[in-house]
């Protein structure tokens, strides 16, 4: 899997937004961009504190099962698997290791708590 941390700026707007794209548009790379990229709304520094909430119980060697869903996307962890699916179509669901899913989410909150540049573009890979 790669994927792309990069900002983007909306044409009426100043400010620059974080996203992630998948290299390829399959359901596991998207659904995982999309589930990180899931703020809900919330402010940048309450979302890297949900994101950071999710990687202590990623990290916990005693956490069997825990729910680290985000606004929009389901994801729970069985073991040492995680489910994330779509909450408004879970029939598209991906089963990805916990491990693969804690490293993708370290990345991202580096990536997001750096300060935004314009254009700047980093790459994830997962074996």
């Amino acid at each position: 899997m790669i994927f792309t941390f990069c900002y983007f700026k909306f044409p009426d707007s100043e400010s620059l937004h974080a996203t992630i794209l998948p290299n390829r548009i399959e359901d596991m790379e998207s659904l995982i961009a999309s589930y990180l990229v899931d703020n809900g709304g919330a402010s940048l520094k309450s979302h890297i504190e949900y994101l950071k909430e999710c990687l202590r119980a990623l990290e916990s060697p005693s956490t069997y099962e825990a729910d680290i869903s985000s606004n929009s996307y389901s994801a729970e962890i069985r073991n040492d698997g995680v489910r994330v699916s779509f909450l408004y179509d879970e029939v598209q669901s991906i089963k990805i290791s916990r491990t693969k899913l804690q490293d993708i989410t370290k990345a991202w909150i580096l990536f997001l708590e750096r300060e935004p540049i314009a254009g700047y573009i980093e790459n994830m890979h997962i074996a």
